[in-house]
């Protein structure tokens, strides 16, 4: 089984993910919340991504770029 981090990574270097779209939503059978890093408030400039099962909500990965 791939690893969600991974096949969140590969996604977004094909671009069939795009982080510069903010906010909550589903994404096949995730559910993502995007949220922009600001280096005044984080110490580094990028994304978090958020990725939650869609059916229960359960959080299952962080990923920061």
């Amino acid at each position: 089984m791939i690893n969600i981090e991974t096949k969140i990574r590969k996604a977004l270097e094909t671009n069939k993910l795009n982080p510069e779209i903010l906010g909550e939503r589903t994404w096949y059978a995730f559910f993502i919340r995007v949220t922009e890093l600001v280096w005044a408030r984080n110490i580094r400039d990028g994304y978090k991504i958020e990725i939650y099962s869609k059916k229960f909500g359960d959080h299952l990965a962080t990923v920061i770029i």
